[in-house]
């Protein structure tokens, strides 16, 4: 779940970087979500079902994301020549780690969610457990995506005052 607040959290970002295009934002806040998504069609990280608990150590443990996240900002920062765009790119892929810090365990979704590795499998698995309920969860996915367009739409206000 954690979906719509990563895209609250990308919306948001054009504030911090009003030149980098708001797909690339939105893109690198999803970033650890698209490569659990290719580890998963790998059969190397697995959804976690009423027989089988998470495996998402190479996406979304702590350490791998830092070593996705460094590499994001630096591609960004190679592809845009622009130093701030790599920042922001590579802060926004950790951010999506951080929120799901905050949202796991999602037993409320996912019972046999036991959190997220700080390496690699058999490393403790850490999370502040927000979404354990449908409420937590809600407040948070739509209270994140609220706050996040409102950022946005102001940021695009500001941007047209200055281009007039």
């Amino acid at each position: 779940m954690a979906g719509l607040t990563h895209l609250g959290v990308g919306l948001a970002a054009k504030r911090v970087a009003p030149k980098t295009p708001l797909w690339a934002l939105v893109v690198s806040a999803y970033a650890l979500d698209f490569l659990f998504g290719v580890f998963w069609l790998l059969g190397i990280e697995r959804v976690p079902g009423e027989d089988v608990e998470a495996s998402s150590p190479y996406s979304h443990g702590l350490f791998m994301a830092a070593i996705w996240s460094a590499l994001a900002g630096l591609t960004a920062r190679r592809i845009s020549r622009d130093t701030r765009t790599g920042w922001v790119v590579g802060l926004l892929t950790f951010s999506h780690w951080v929120v799901d810090f905050i949202s796991h365990p999602m037993t409320a979704v996912f019972p046999r969610d036991t959190g997220l590795p700080v390496f690699f499998d058999d490393s403790p698995k850490i999370g502040l457990g927000v979404w354990r309920t449908k409420t937590g969860m809600n407040i948070g996915e739509y209270g994140s995506l609220i706050a996040g367009a409102v950022i946005y739409l102001f940021t695009l206000r500001k941007l047209k005052k200055e281009e007039a």
